[in-house]
């Protein structure tokens, strides 16, 4: 049985159809999960920057970095709860942007940040200052706080 022309164009544009859609179905989600990978890695590096840019200003200033002694210099106090607000606010970025999410990729991020806001919260001025760092915040995080600290704020 030989075909015509074009019925040999009608059979190629249903093979075209059968094979063409599926691929970029798969070439499209592929993609989409590609992107949010590194959406997710810039995320994550967004935030890990910003926490050793707060590391970095403790070692810069050793006599900051005293957690179960309240500061006697006044200026100390206030530089001390500058960077306890960074570091509020740092903490509910990544409670907002992560938490909760169903990816295992953010739950591990998240799982991080938790160990981060775990150990600062155990560190004795921290927690003081910790009802006057969430006026404010986002009502999730203060409740998620409350949880973490035993507090209410």
């Amino acid at each position: 049985m030989t075909y015509s022309f074009l019925e040999w164009m009608e059979l190629l544009s249903y093979v075209a159809t059968v094979i063409g859609i599926p691929f970029a179905l798969i070439t499209f989600i592929a993609q989409e999960h590609k992107e949010r990978q590194s959406e997710q890695q810039e995320i994550y590096d967004q935030m890990m920057e910003h926490y050793a840019r707060i590391q970095d200003k403790l070692f810069q200033h050793p006599e900051l970095d005293e957690h179960d002694n309240p500061m006697t210099n006044p200026e100390d106090q206030r530089r001390q709860k500058i960077i306890y607000n960074m570091l509020a606010s740092l903490f509910e970025r990544a409670f907002i942007m992560l938490y909760g999410e169903d990816d295992p990729d953010y739950k591990r991020m998240w799982n991080s940040w938790l160990d981060y806001i775990n150990h600062w919260c155990k560190k004795k001025n921290f927690r003081e200052a910790l009802p006057e760092l969430m006026e404010g915040e986002d009502p999730e995080f203060i409740a998620f706080m409350e949880t973490v600290t035993g507090m209410k704020f």
